[in-house]
Parts: C-alpha cells; sequence; structure tokens
C-alpha cells in the first residue's frame, strides 16, 4: 500500500451477518441477515480461477479490501457483504494482513446463488 491516507478508502461496503433466532422446541433457525454496518474501503479485483464442481464450470472470483484496523475488528469471518452499487453478495474468508498498524487487508469470495 502506497499511501496510508483515507483517500484511498472510496467504494462503501455493506456488512451483514446471519442471524439465528429460538424455533421454540429448544433449537435454532437461521433466520435473516442483519446489516451490521456501512463502511468506507478500497476494493482490489482479483483474477478468478475457472474450477470445475460437480461437472460444472465455474468462475471463482475473490477480491480483497483494504479497511482501517478498527473497523476489520466488527467483522467477523462468514460476514457477508456487498460492495454499494453492486448486487454480487461476498464472503469474508478470514485472510487477514495487518500493516501499517492502521490497515488490515482482508480476502473474499463471490458468494454463488
Amino acid at each position: 500500500m502506497a499511501q496510508n491516507t483515507a483517500s484511498i478508502l472510496k467504494q462503501r461496503i455493506v456488512v451483514k451477518r446471519l442471524v439465528k433466532t429460538s424455533d421454540g422446541y429448544g433449537g435454532t433457525l437461521s433466520s435473516s441477515q442483519t446489516t451490521i454496518g456501512t463502511f468506507w474501503c478500497q476494493v482490489q479485483e482479483e483474477s478468478g480461477d475457472v474450477i470445475n464442481k460437480d461437472g460444472i464450470r465455474l468462475r471463482d472470483t475473490r477480491i480483497w479490501i483494504v479497511i482501517r484496523k478498527e473497523t476489520a475488528d466488527l467483522i467477523q469471518n462468514e460476514d457477508v457483504f456487498n460492495v454499494e452499487g453492486n448486487a454480487t453478495q461476498y464472503r469474508i474468508n478470514g485472510n487477514y494482513q495487518t500493516f501499517e498498524n492502521f490497515w488490515v487487508k482482508m480476502s473474499a469470495t463471490k458468494v454463488e446463488a
């Protein structure tokens, strides 16, 4: 990362988390996604590989986001997010790289519908 200023944070992401609720019989249901927050970040697309899965060709799309360290602490593995203005949903993989004491670089993979 060449610079450590907030000016590199040009995209906004909306982070959501799956919420579990009681089913009334002692179990839980995965009911819906709730918004954790909207955060500024830098999105860097990485070329995805074409993979064969169960006889179907899929494109494994990965992106990296650079975000402030304090904000990254609010995001958990398996949270999903959308880049604002884009319907594509991505899942946080948990590949964190902290650098310059202020920034975290996270990898995310496109969620296939």
